[in-house]
């Protein structure tokens, strides 16, 4: 995600202050830039490690005895994440190592590390958990996994475990339509160090719903935890900046593959950081709903120090 501040917002109600550093402020300053940053961490960790769920996936439905000898789906040819060594040389015990050494297929992220994806083995029947069953849970390790925002420059690096429960069944093929939505059901604790060299633990708890109609992917997202007491948390942990966070999903956030997968709506709220943030997607470049076309980006708000109303434009 690329951050673009807006020297003047014109269609800001009376007494809302737009994405600007006032230099007569210094507190001020300091809020909008812990502000972005907030909101831009949370994104580009959800981002990336949804991007390599998906490569996972892709990687298992290659191969018949991770995905299910029993599953009938639709595959037109391999798909092997882009710049990548793929190690199935423990595939039989439900195991395949990933090493990415370059950018992802889209070209937004550098990507260098390696990932593990491990499918429940029964060693006695030496027999694999297809991941196409229902309640089959996929077990995904990071290993030093360092992601580099393109347009940014921005990266961290990922450590730590992530669970993906297969809810009701069913693969994320190449079909047109699926007559079934797939829920995936992400937790996990995750080790990241971010590029000021600070190491964090974050925490996740959170639905993702995937449907596809006439061959346009559509991905819902909603909050699963209760902690900290608030409900609907996605996201939870220290950020960079040594506050105890809380991110909630109060509308659930919706990406399509028509745009690719920007969040068309949905809002969340980081809790515990300098001030409550309310984040709002799929707005155009003054704020707004989206009402046609692809979304410019997201939309922070908040109260600043002296009690008035902050508002700053992000671009996707």
């Amino acid at each position: 995600m690329k951050f673009i501040t807006l020297i003047a917002v014109t269609a800001l109600t009376a007494g809302l202050t737009s994405c600007r550093k006032d230099k007569s402020d210094s507190s001020q300053m300091e809020e909008l830039t812990q502000q972005q940053t907030n909101a831009g961490d949370d994104e580009r960790v959800m981002a990336a490690t949804d991007e390599i769920s998906d490569d996972a996936n892709k990687i298992i439905a290659q191969h018949p005895r991770l995905r299910g000898f029993n599953y009938w789906g639709i595959f037109t040819g391999q798909v092997t994440p882009c710049n990548t060594t793929v190690d199935t040389s423990l595939i039989a015990q439900g195991q395949v190592t990933v090493t990415f050494n370059g950018l992802s297929c889209d070209g937004k992220r550098d990507r260098s590390g390696s990932m593990t994806i491990q499918l429940p083995y029964d060693a006695n029947t030496q027999t694999v958990t297809p991941w196409s069953d229902a309640g089959s849970q996929l077990t995904v390790t990071f290993n030093s996994l360092t992601i580099t925002q393109v347009s940014s420059g921005k990266s961290f690096t990922l450590n730590g475990v992530r669970t993906i429960t297969n809810v009701n069944g069913g693969l994320v093929d190449n079909s047109p339509t699926f007559t079934t939505p797939i829920l995936h059901h992400i937790t996990g604790m995750l080790q990241i160090t971010f590029d000021n060299n600070t190491t964090r633990t974050w925490n996740v708890d959170r639905n993702r719903l995937i449907e596809r109609t006439n061959n346009v992917t559509t991905i819902t997202s909603t909050g699963n935890a209760s902690e900290g007491g608030y409900s609907n948390v996605a996201m939870w942990g220290i950020n960079r900046l040594g506050n105890m966070f809380y991110v909630t999903i109060d509308t659930a956030i919706v990406r399509s593959s028509t745009c690719d997968y920007d969040a068309m709506s949905g809002v969340k709220i980081h809790h515990g950081v300098v001030r409550d943030l309310t984040v709002t997607f799929g707005v155009d470049q003054q704020g707004n709903p989206q009402t046609s076309g692809c979304p410019y980006g997201y939309r922070l708000n908040w109260i600043d120090v002296h009690g008035n109303p902050r508002q700053c434009i992000v671009a996707y």
